[in-house]
């Protein structure tokens, strides 16, 4: 699902899916609206036994 600022710029994308072993898998991408860049993105991961795992990259390397 993406979000728009009031020029229709992307502010921000959420993603979610599952994997075959059963993990839930949720990605929130901020971007930059002057120039459309990510700047950050948080990965969330929640597997079938309970366990969360998340991690946040600031102006690093994110993934697609």
């Amino acid at each position: 699902m993406k979000s728009f600022d009031n020029n229709g710029k992307v502010v921000a994308e959420i993603n979610h899916f599952r994997t075959a072993n059963g993990s839930s898998v949720t990605t929130n991408t901020q971007y930059n609206t002057y120039n459309g860049r990510p700047t950050s993105q948080t990965v969330s991961v929640s597997e079938s036994n309970g366990k969360v795992s998340t991690t946040t990259t600031i102006g690093g390397k994110l993934l697609p």
